[in-house]
């Protein structure tokens, strides 16, 4: 396993956060970052990305791009699935020109919309059937706290509804324990079909510092390696002082190395 760092981890502290982790981030020593952020999360953003701009400042920075986060799955109504897709599928299109491997996004609806699941479980098809069916760009929907996609239970249906093993699930440690998720269990439960890990700290709700909270990091991890997750490990940081994020960034790099037993690169 490997860190990633997640645009996020800049967000609230510098006005681009994607600019800020290519000229933050490799300095501390990480490797590899993951697009999140205004440049890609909404349908009209996506198609205005500028890829080769982006490629030339991603090889600039010396990091490689991990993955995407596109918008969510699912939406308001067909109309908005079919506009959804289209933008996801051409984000499978910017992964492959930026050598990244996975989209990773939650769903776009909460969980109280009646057929929001119904729509996610859509527009993944949806998106399928618009992507070369040689693609190998992993299409992982993420748990956020009261969405569509919150509980092991959605994940569950959405994969029994689409067996096409090129999309699975992403671990989110943060909105899991918000939700009241037994991370554990469902790290076992999804096993070979997780395919991300969005890796937090948490007091209660509220995202703090890796380390700082009540999360035990070491035995999420330690589980992912029993059921052979074979991906990386993408640093989130969503605190509520973002003026701290260099130092939550930089701590976290250490702190996430030494229990992976990795090399220091600086």
């Amino acid at each position: 396993m490997d860190i990633i760092c997640a645009s996020i981890c800049y967000r609230g502290y510098a006005d681009d956060e994607v600019a800020a982790t290519l000229q933050y981030a490799p300095k501390i020593g990480y490797r590899a970052m993951e697009i999140h952020g205004p440049l890609i999360w909404s349908v009209d953003a996506v198609h205005a990305f500028d890829v080769e701009a982006m490629k030339k400042s991603i090889e600039k920075s010396g990091m490689r791009c991990a993955g995407l986060y596109p918008p969510g799955w699912g939406g308001n109504n067909n109309t908005d699935v079919e506009a959804r897709a289209a933008a996801i599928a051409k984000c499978v299109d910017i992964a492959e020109k930026l050598n990244a491997t996975h989209l990773t996004t939650s769903g776009a609806q909460r969980r109280t919309e009646s057929g929001a699941l119904d729509r996610v479980i859509a527009c993944v098809r949806e998106v399928l059937a618009r992507i070369p069916t040689d693609s190998e760009i992993k299409l992982t929907l993420e748990p956020h706290h009261g969405n569509v996609l919150e509980q092991p239970i959605d994940f569950q249906q959405v994969l029994d509804a689409i067996p096409d093993e090129r999309v699975g699930v992403c671990i989110d440690t943060g909105h899991f324990h918000t939700s009241g998720v037994d991370t554990l269990a469902a790290i076992r439960q999804f096993g070979s079909r997780i395919y991300a890990v969005h890796l937090k700290d948490h007091i209660g709700s509220v995202s703090v510092g890796i380390g700082r909270g009540e999360l035990n990091l070491q035995q999420i991890i330690t589980t992912l390696q029993e059921v052979d997750y074979q991906g990386d490990l993408t640093l989130e940081l969503e605190v509520e002082d973002p003026k701290n994020l260099p130092r939550y960034t930089e701590e976290a790099y250490f702190y996430l190395s030494g229990m992976l037993g990795l090399r220091l690169y600086q």
